[in-house]
């Protein structure tokens, strides 16, 4: 044998134990049978993902290339929550090596219990492995903690005792944040004076989603506005959930969690009487404006001869002055008061003595809905449901000189 021959010869058994090292290799992941589970330690990154692994590394990183859209990526891997009656939960397939990982797009709801499902002989059809192609099934719920509660509701508004019988919302201030997703329908019911529930009282979402602000301590309880409005059928069937001259009660139980997993100190229940239908139009013109003094940081107050809508009422007003001709936003804090028929403006510096104006967004709404533009509950020929054009209400006023000559409305 040449030496050049030689050389071919230990090149092709060189390659030869290679592809058959590649081979026995892949034989061997293959043959292994995945191990599906969840990720369940909160300290680490991706707590609640859905963990598949080993899988062969090469069949994973073509299935990586293909881009698969969700449902496609479902019919390998899905997950669901117990109480989604059977829709996938949303979230991202991530491949790592031998590791196939679902990572859900929102962290698990504690008291929830999820499913996941995978299912081999998808993944072989898919990437053309020849492995394992039985199916997985696990299942685990997030537990809630032990532990001295110590979140509690604050208040709920509207604060007066009295609402309108078209009340469209209601919300519930907690002192600290809140689970999302602890299905709020369990845990909050409308009782009338007779002591009985009000059935289908409250509007529940598409795929029970609940309204909560962006710090999770203000809940929104809506009526069912299918009830209020005249011309839709939950109205000609049922009739409004409130019914003037009666009494009732939101009742919230302390069976709610916060964001610790914990419940509330105690449960909480707002009273309140009805009175008549509000079909009427919020009106700046009905306000009047308190002026503060120049040079001083004593606040303008607008009386408002109605309770408006708690949340929109501390934001949809603000106050303005003009600096070299350009409109400036005056730096301050707005709060409300007097069951919210009263807001207040603190200015961070001193009240100049020239001209400020409040601007309000017309889309502020009072109890039942109804905006400075028109009615939320509108019939057609109405001619009462239209209120002003254009997207903000100016009132000027000048702050008082320190011997009380200044303007208000």
């Amino acid at each position: 044998m040449t030496r050049s021959t030689a050389r071919v010869a230990c090149s092709f058994a060189a390659r030869a134990v290679l592809l058959f090292g590649i081979a026995c290799s892949k034989h061997a992941s293959s043959g292994t049978t995945p191990v599906l589970s969840f990720q369940t330690d909160e300290t680490r990154p991706h707590f609640g993902a859905v963990i598949v692994a080993p899988l062969d590394p090469s069949s994973l990183a073509a299935l990586e290339r293909q881009h698969l859209p969700a449902d496609k990526w479902q019919e390998i891997l899905v997950v669901h929550a117990e109480k989604t009656t059977g829709l996938a939960m949303l979230g991202s397939y991530v491949v790592s090596r031998d590791t196939l990982r679902f990572e859900p797009h929102f962290p698990p709801i504690r008291g929830t219990s999820y499913i996941a499902q995978y299912n081999g002989a998808a993944f072989n059809a898919r990437t053309g492995a020849t492995g394992f192609s039985r199916e997985l099934s696990m299942m685990w719920g997030r537990g809630y903690p032990s532990g001295t509660p110590t979140t509690s509701i604050v208040e709920v508004y509207p604060t007066t005792d009295s609402v309108p019988m078209n009340l469209l919302r209601m919300y519930v201030q907690f002192s600290a944040p809140m689970t999302v997703g602890d299905g709020v329908e369990k845990h909050v019911r409308l009782i009338d004076e007779r002591g009985a529930v009000v059935d289908n009282a409250f509007l529940i979402a598409a795929g029970g989603q609940e309204l909560w602000d962006g710090e999770h301590t203000r809940l929104t309880i809506f009526f069912d506005p299918g009830r209020i409005k005249r011309d839709l059928t939950p109205h000609e069937t049922l009739g409004l959930p409130l019914q003037a001259g009666r009494a009732y009660s939101l009742v919230i139980d302390s069976t709610m969690h916060d964001a610790q997993g914990l419940p509330l100190v105690r449960g909480y229940t707002k009273k309140f009487r009805v009175g008549p239908i509000d079909r009427s139009l919020p009106r700046a013109e009905d306000w009047r404006v308190v002026a503060p003094t120049a040079g001083t940081l004593d606040p303008v107050t607008v009386d408002l001869p109605e309770p408006l809508d708690h949340a929109l009422l501390a934001r949809m007003l603000t106050v303005t002055r003009s600096v070299a001709g350009v409109e400036t936003t005056v730096a301050g804090r707005g709060a409300t008061s007097e069951r919210d028929r009263r807001w207040t403006f603190t200015p961070s510096a001193p009240w100049p003595a020239s001209t400020c104006v409040i601007k309000i967004d017309t889309e502020l709404e009072d109890l039942a809905g109804n905006n400075m533009r028109h009615l939320f509950d509108v019939m057609p020929g109405d001619s009462a449901a239209r209120g002003v054009e254009g997207a903000v209400v100016r009132i000027p006023f000048t702050p008082r000189s320190a011997t009380g000559r200044g303007t208000s409305s």
